[in-house]
């Protein structure tokens, strides 16, 4: 089941794949991830089958679960056919049957990117020298244990980017200090520029570390990284082009930083897994490496003296080294699906539970957490205002969350949402009305939670007769050990 059963579960769920912008109206499904941290709760097995570690617009509900009639083959998809949870730990986010349908169906939305040519868009490690480059020379690659990419690398050195090929192409959506809004900022955009020169397939697309700095505060700073991002991966799309982004490496120039890696990647990580597009978490490749794979500035990575596509056990003690592989990895799987029709590359991977109402919450059952819903289609508007936390007029629609905490903890929990939506973020006692509010905000809650049974409730603002709903992106995570935002207690 491929194509056409794609196209048959659209249908059954009344959205429009064809020509929605690549994300989930919001997701919700029957099948538990695993259980994490200090999260109390039911929760089904969280299959990671990598063992090298690890929606802007109409978007389809995420996790429908069971068997529905794929009317195209006569038959039935296996359940659960549905969108995924990309866990943390691995290094590559998962690609069951219906991830890989996804794939196929952003790219049939063009026809004209080359198959074998790939984007790069990032900041200073993109443009380094130690990226990627190396992989452009027949003599410079060893990839010793790894010769099952060997095919992606050779397939990718064919491909045309403009005279060169997409490993030595000096790509016009990468300069060193640049964030996510400036590659898409212009007209034409940096992205664009790159894009018109030469229509790739894929999109290597690394920010974070640069936004993060941005902004009053890490926390501020999120809001428009978010927004930018979100852009970059709508208009990628839009285009039959497939971004793979990657997460953010230690911070060991600055202390306080690196208590917002964590929340960053969360953030990223559930960016990637609103489209279902790949994810490659380089904190969780590369930070077991000798000095964290960092250069003797704290921020950049250290490239093994005899070359960065050197892949052998040595080579790969170095951060460059391991970024190179992880990249080639990415491009190889990607290849396997889109250009070979893999129907999946992983046999099982966690579902969200629960259908975002106050008898069936979204269960936040696992840490680091992050949901993308759209409160355009909640179909549940019981809580119109919230009177401990704030007079505010919440009267658009809503989704619930249920959180069960065995002890204590500290918690940063985060809306994000884009222009023209205005939701905002509650804690309840469970299964309490707005009068059971103990935090409320626009857009982040931190501090220490007491153990106990909570509901998180995302709602919409109202005022002047208009409602503001539509997409957003909840992330709950524990805060960092020594992140004095976190310091506090929520309510």
């Amino acid at each position: 089941m491929l194509r056409a059963g794609w196209l048959a579960l659209c249908a059954a769920l009344l959205v429009g794949c064809a020509e929605d912008p690549g994300g989930e109206a919001w997701q919700g499904s029957t099948s538990g991830g695993g259980v994490s941290g200090t999260v109390a709760g039911t929760g089904g097995s969280t299959s990671s089958t990598d063992e090298s570690t690890s929606s802007g617009g109409e978007a389809e509900t995420e996790g429908s679960s069971g068997a529905m009639s794929d009317s195209s083959s006569g038959g039935e998809l296996p359940p659960p056919y549905a969108a995924v949870r990309y866990p943390e730990g691995r290094v590559h986010s998962p690609v069951t049957p219906y991830v890989a349908d996804r794939w196929r169906a952003y790219a049939d939305r063009s026809p004209d990117p080359r198959e074998d040519v790939f984007l790069k868009a990032g900041a200073s490690s993109t443009v380094s020298a130690s990226t990627l480059y190396c992989f452009s020379s027949d003599d410079s690659a060893d990839l010793a244990r790894n010769a099952q990419i060997g095919d992606a690398l050779a397939y990718f050195r064919g491909g045309d980017a403009a005279g060169s090929d997409p490993f030595g192409r000096d790509t016009l959506a990468a300069e060193s200090g640049r964030s996510a809004a400036w590659v898409i900022e212009g007209d034409p955009s940096p992205l664009h520029q790159e894009w018109d020169a030469i229509s790739p397939r894929w999109a290597l697309v690394h920010y974070g570390t640069n936004d993060m700095n941005l902004g009053a505060t890490y926390g501020s700073a999120m809001v428009p990284f978010h927004g930018a991002m979100m852009s970059l991966l709508d208009d990628m799309l839009d285009r039959g082009t497939i971004p793979v982004l990657f997460g953010i490496t230690r911070r060991g120039d600055s202390a306080s930083a690196n208590l917002w890696v964590e929340s960053y990647n969360a953030v990223i990580r559930g960016m990637a897994q609103s489209r279902q597009v790949p994810f490659v978490d380089l904190h969780a490749a590369i930070d077991p490496l000798p000095e964290h794979g960092l250069s003797s500035d704290g921020i950049h990575l250290r490239a093994f003296p005899e070359g960065a596509c050197r892949l052998t056990e040595q080579g790969l003690q170095w951060g460059y080294n391991m970024r190179n592989l992880v990249a080639l990895e990415a491009l190889d799987r990607g290849m396997a699906v889109v250009v070979d029709d893999a129907p999946s590359l992983d046999e099982d991977a966690p579902l969200f539970s629960g259908e975002g109402t106050e008898g069936s919450p979204v269960l936040v059952d696992a840490f680091p957490f992050a949901h993308s819903g759209d409160t355009s289609r909640a179909t549940t508007t019981a809580i119109d205002a919230y009177p401990p936390c704030d007079d505010a007029d919440e009267s658009g629609p809503e989704v619930r969350y249920r959180l069960e905490l065995d002890a204590p903890t500290a918690l940063r929990i985060l809306v994000l949402d884009r222009d023209g939506v205005d939701v905002d973020v509650h804690v309840l006692q469970a299964g309490g009305d707005g009068d059971a509010c103990v935090a409320r905000a626009d857009r982040r809650i931190e501090g220490a939670l007491p153990a106990g049974t909570w509901d998180i409730v995302v709602d919409t603002y109202s005022a002047g007769g208009e409602t503001f709903s539509g997409e957003y992106l909840l992330v709950v995570l524990p805060c960092e050990q020594g992140d004095e935002a976190c310091a506090g207690t929520i309510g």
